[in-house]
């Protein structure tokens, strides 16, 4: 029998039954993508408002209070909510199940951007890592990011990190009024001294800041509005004095600050980094291993930008909780003061031990989220997921607040309860932080150095100062307080003061700047 077969393999039968396998097998893939091709165009798209002919979603769409917007689209179309503006499909997740089933679980077919033309053409943020499409450039740059602040290298930072917040607690003993614009410089020195070294900063910190500042402020207010160009592109060819082109006048001044931001710091940091003088920093790390390439360029400019904006915020929703809950305020306070005995400003260190502390700032994060909708990811093949199909070229939209105050997963999300994240319920609960930070391959890779400066900042602030209204104000209600329409979040009209806990606060001030 053997024999018999071993003759088969040289026979003309072996040749017509192999013809014939392959025909099998051929016919039967054919047919079964056909089916599954077919299925898969049969299955519904997610629900959604009704599209008008030609321009879609186009008048519903819209033009500010987005989250808002997005919000009312879930309550009546439900987790995954289907829209479209001409040539733009897009799907809203409002469910955390849902999107780490598309992100996280499928990332590589996930992760895209599609932002708008806006931004990314007419702003100049073509370079910019959160915008740019994966592949070569964007990989390269979140390596380098991860050797230099990743979880294994943050932790080198800490005597920058340190040092600068107590220069800021400094300036808030004399603060009245609204303190972002402090908060926002202080941490903006931290990045830039993390990123380029010491030495950069005494000579050109300010011109940094400012380029950055005012390139978040036109970003910040662009990426939610609605702009003609992001459909029309040919609008960029119109001249800037014609009316309604005031678009054109923030693409130039924010591509100029692009560059700057990208060109002028790095070439100062390669000098620095060639006559010795550069000292420790991220620069340093990238330099010394990539050389100066223009990914590390890049990774370097990115860095404030990725870092200042988010930290400050997150900074800013601890602040303002310090200042509408102070009954929390007291107990972060009581808990620091155990650790440190009130003889020492708390350290990095300290964390671990604060998990009543650890608790605020996570909810700080989930009660009015400061970053209620994530930058949209594209999908680059058909998905599907809850039995919708989501095309290919859709783009994916987190709805990151509602997703933090979902009652069916929180219970009371309108009551700000530390307390949730101390008992067995926080098995059940997903973490706001990775909610915030993204997804997949998307998921910000500044997220350890923020949280670290972001963590250490309001643990100081509530060691020395309880966050008190002005005076002859009364403290605000939670209710009543108004927050920004923009791409982050922020209370409006925070008008506080930082009154000192006790005598002891100005000499512990004292003693930590003495020990720098």
């Amino acid at each position: 029998m053997e024999q018999a077969l071993d003759g088969l393999a040289d026979s003309p039968l072996k040749l017509v039954g192999v013809t014939i396998s392959i025909a099998t097998i051929g016919y039967t893939l054919f047919h079964g993508l056909k089916k599954m091709s077919k299925r898969s165009s049969e299955l519904p798209s997610p629900p959604g408002p009704p599209r008008h002919f030609l321009i879609g979603n186009l008048l519903q769409f819209p033009k500010d209070h987005f989250y808002n917007r997005l919000c009312e689209w879930q309550k009546e179309y439900g987790d995954i909510v289907s829209v479209e503006i001409p040539g733009t499909p897009m799907v809203i997740l409002n469910s955390y199940e849902t999107v780490q089933e598309l992100l996280n679980k499928r990332p590589n077919t996930t992760a895209g951007r599609k932002i708008g033309y806006m931004i990314f053409e007419i702003m100049g943020f073509q370079w910019d890592l959160a915008f740019i499409q994966p592949g070569p450039n964007h990989s390269n740059q979140r390596k380098m990011l991860r050797r230099g602040i990743g979880p294994q290298r943050v932790g080198s930072h800490d005597q920058t990190i340190e040092k600068n917040v107590t220069k800021l607690m400094m300036s808030l003993s004399s603060s009245q009024g609204d303190p972002h614009h402090l908060i926002i410089r202080a941490v903006g020195k931290i990045v830039i001294e993390v990123g380029y070294g010491a030495k950069l900063p005494t000579t050109m910190s300010k011109e940094i800041s400012s380029w950055n500042l005012e390139v978040m402020e036109l970003v910040n207010d662009a990426f939610y509005k609605f702009w003609p160009v992001d459909v029309f592109h040919f609008l960029r060819f119109i001249p800037s004095w014609m009316p309604g082109a005031t678009f054109k006048q923030i693409g130039t001044r924010s591509t100029w600050l692009s560059k700057q931001i990208r060109h002028v710091p790095f070439e100062k940091a390669k000098a620095l980094y060639k006559s010795g003088e550069i000292g420790h920093s991220l620069a340093t790390d990238l330099l010394e291993e990539f050389g100066p390439s223009d990914d590390v360029m890049d990774t370097l400019g990115i860095l404030y930008l990725v870092g200042a904006d988010t930290t400050a915020s997150s900074i800013m929703a601890f602040i303002n909780a310090l200042l509408l809950f102070p009954n929390v305020s007291k107990k972060v306070y009581e808990e620091i003061i155990r650790v440190t005995d009130g003889t020492r400003l708390p350290r990095i260190s300290d964390r671990s031990n604060l998990p009543y502390t650890e608790a605020v700032w996570k909810e700080a994060f989930r009660w009015n989220s400061f970053f209620p909708v994530g930058l949209p990811h594209v999908n680059s093949h058909d998905e599907v997921v809850n039995g919708y199909l989501i095309k290919a070229g859709t783009l994916i939209n987190v709805n990151v607040g509602f997703i933090l105050s979902d009652p069916r997963v929180w219970g009371d999300p309108e009551n700000f309860r530390p307390e949730r994240f101390l008992t067995d319920e926080a098995k059940s609960l997903p973490n706001p932080q990775v909610v915030t930070f993204g997804y997949g391959t998307r998921v910000c890779p500044g997220m350890y150095l923020a949280d670290r400066i972001g963590f250490h900042v309001g643990v100081t602030v509530a060691t020395l100062y309880d966050v008190a209204p002005l005076k002859g104000k009364n403290r605000p209600q939670p209710e009543s307080v108004q927050y920004t329409d923009t791409l982050f979040r922020l209370p409006i009209d925070c008008e506080c003061r930082f009154l000192p806990r006790d005598g002891r606060t100005l000499g512990l001030l004292k003693v930590a700047e003495m020990e720098e």
